[in-house]
């Protein structure tokens, strides 16, 4: 019988060596960690008087009117007359894929629940393309060493400063699609 035990134990503790399961459940770990952290202001940024979500930044008010604008024309105006009065902005094409993937988002989430407004998804929209792009940072790493230095990597990529300020929610600016 201790043979038996023997034997488990043996391929247990090879299962763990060869298999990539165990960082994939760190990986996971990671992401649900960065998201909690991202997401814990969520209540303080719901306005008081109008009870919609508001963005933290100036730019990211400028990146919600340009979503609202592509939810409600499925596009973006050659010229945005609201800047550089009186001849306005040409649309350089900068700010379409950002609002198309905001956009893209709500449609998504407002699917599943049709109480999700594009303020929502525009201030949550950070920390769930962080989460997504951590996948593709770990394997990016994992191919260029292996998995204990994509795992560390990434654990250093969901805390560091720099990087949680621009990927938390209501930060949504370019930075975190980029």
């Amino acid at each position: 019988e201790t043979q038996l035990l023997e034997k488990r134990k043996e391929k247990i503790i090879s299962f763990f060596k060869t298999s990539s399961l165990p960082y994939y459940i760190g990986l996971a770990f990671l992401m649900i960690l960065g998201y909690l952290i991202r997401t814990k202001n969520l209540k303080l940024l719901i306005d008081v008087t109008t009870g919609k979500y508001l963005p933290v930044d100036l730019d990211a008010f400028l990146f919600l009117r340009y979503a609202k604008e592509v939810l409600e024309n499925g596009a973006l105006a050659a010229v945005d007359m609201m800047r550089y009065f009186p001849s306005g902005l040409e649309q350089i094409g900068e700010y379409g894929l950002l609002s198309h993937v905001k956009v893209w988002l709500y449609k998504f989430l407002h699917f599943f629940n049709p109480n999700v407004t594009i303020e929502y998804a525009d201030i949550i929209y950070p920390p769930i393309i962080f989460a997504l792009s951590l996948i593709f940072f770990f394997l990016f790493v994992r191919r260029l060493f292996d998995n204990r230095v994509a795992l560390l990597a990434s654990a250093f990529l969901t805390v560091i400063p720099s990087y949680l300020f621009r990927s938390m929610a209501g930060v949504s600016d370019k930075e975190a699609l980029a």
